[in-house]
């Protein structure tokens, strides 16, 4: 894919219209008016839903260390851009227990080490690529689990070398139509010639995509066992031999 997905990242990671928020004792509760960033350590709490309008923007920013973010089960909607939380040259971050809907993508993380992602529920619009669930440029050491991803173009999708020893575990990804191109993706990054490396992926369902898994031929080492696949197309792709593809359950539909 040639869209210039680094830029539009980069772009989500800068512009931030907010406050930036300050950490209290205990649990930070965040009543959110527009964007908000966050660099501070601390547990934060979105106390109301929030709808992300700028085109380069992101509903939360995430720039610092040691930071939960618990949506609390409030919705961050996008019209169809900018993202619902981005995550950039962080670690030990989580986001967790809320719905993102309509933005471009919905959780980004970049630069990025330590980060879970857990609990959400990230609907789409069914538009084309660049249009995410999640979307992982150089975050190693993390974990993407039980998340329910909905009629996004692409799934999940990591990028470049600097992505490694990631864990995708117990996510479900479905797209309603038939055009949806890839539930998980592995590839280089703008930046960066090499793909991901290391990564498991393991008990996820991915549900009507053309093709359920790609990983590219510079990806290596990495792991996809244990999940199912109900594909239209193409169950995965895996040209490089170091990575496994394996006992995974595979369905074609129409």
């Amino acid at each position: 894919m040639k869209n210039n997905f680094l830029s539009i990242v980069a772009a989500l990671a800068m512009v931030v219209t907010g406050a930036n928020a300050q950490p209290g004792q205990g649990t930070r509760f965040i009543g959110i008016a527009g964007p908000t960033m966050l660099t501070e350590p601390g547990t934060y709490m979105l106390t109301a839903s929030q709808t992300v309008s700028s085109s380069s923007g992101a509903g939360i920013t995430i720039m610092g260390n040691n930071i939960t973010l618990d949506l609390n089960g409030q919705s961050i909607m996008g019209t169809g851009t900018g993202a619902g939380v981005s995550v950039v040259g962080a670690r030990n971050v989580t986001v967790k227990n809320g719905i993102i809907e309509g933005a471009l993508m919905g959780v980004v993380t970049m630069n990025s080490t330590n980060v879970k992602i857990e609990g959400l529920m990230i609907r789409g619009r069914m538009g084309a690529p660049p249009e995410a669930g999640i979307m992982m440029v150089a975050t190693a050491n993390s974990v993407v689990m039980n998340n329910q991803i909905l009629n996004t173009a692409l799934g999940i999708f990591v990028r470049g070398g600097g992505s490694f020893g990631n864990r995708i575990e117990g996510n479900t990804m479905t797209h309603m139509g038939s055009t949806g191109p890839l539930g998980i993706c592995y590839n280089p990054s703008d930046t960066d010639p090499q793909g991901p490396k290391g990564d498991l992926i393991t008990r996820n369902l991915i549900r009507g995509y053309r093709q359920a898994v790609s990983i590219t031929e510079s990806s290596e080492y990495n792991v996809a066992e244990g999940n199912t696949f109900i594909f239209r197309n193409t169950a995965s792709t895996s040209p490089n031999a170091t990575n496994l593809v394996r006992n995974n359950t595979e369905v074609k539909i129409n």
